[in-house]
């Protein structure tokens, strides 16, 4: 992923309170929203995204980059 992609991503809000709460199955949480990547910061194991005006600052493991079908649904 790099700066400027489109990328879909979950809340921490709507993960911690789901099933996926157990760290060994974040990789499994939907990820029902897109949004542009503003930061991918490898080291802190974070991500920056922009989603409707706002950026959110969620665990690179709920971020993954858009594909064919996010763009027609956007």
């Amino acid at each position: 992923m790099k700066v400027g992609d489109m990328v879909r991503f979950a809340k921490w809000g709507e993960v911690q309170s789901s099933q996926w709460k157990a760290s060994k199955h974040w990789h499994l949480a939907p990820k029902n929203y897109v949004g542009i990547l503003v930061e991918h910061d490898k080291t802190m194991g974070t991500a920056s995204v922009l989603y409707q005006g706002e950026i959110y600052k969620v665990r690179h493991v709920f971020v993954q980059k858009a594909g064919k079908k996010d763009y027609r649904r956007v």
